[in-house]
C-alpha cells in the first residue's frame, strides 16, 4: 500500500511538473515573441506591476494572464507539498 501511495504522488508530481512547464513556457514564448521584459520580483509587487503594464498597453491581458498562472502555480505547488507532508504524517502514525 504505501509503495502504492508513493508512486502515486510521485506520478501526481511528475505529471503536474510537465504541465507547469509547458503551460509556463507556451506564457513565455509569447512574451519573448513579444520583447515584453520584465523582472520576476515585478509580478508580486502591485505597484511595480502596473509600471510594468503601462510600458506595454497592447498586451496587458497577456501580462496579466501570466502573472495570474504564476502565483497560481506557486499556490499549487505549496498546496501539494502541504498535503504530501500531511499524507504521509498520517501514513506513518497508522
Amino acid at each position: 500500500m504505501r509503495i502504492f501511495l508513493m508512486l502515486a504522488i510521485f506520478g501526481i508530481f511528475v505529471l503536474f511538473n510537465l504541465y507547469i512547464r509547458v503551460r509556463t513556457m507556451n506564457f513565455y514564448r509569447q512574451l519573448v515573441r513579444n520583447r515584453i521584459q520584465f523582472n520576476f520580483a515585478d509580478m508580486f509587487n502591485r505597484n511595480k506591476w502596473d509600471s510594468v503594464l503601462e510600458k506595454y498597453p497592447q498586451h496587458q491581458e497577456l501580462m496579466n494572464r501570466f502573472r495570474v498562472h504564476i502565483i497560481n502555480t506557486g499556490a499549487l505547488f505549496v498546496s501539494s507539498v502541504f498535503l504530501v507532508i500531511f499524507l504521509l504524517i498520517i501514513f506513518r502514525h497508522n
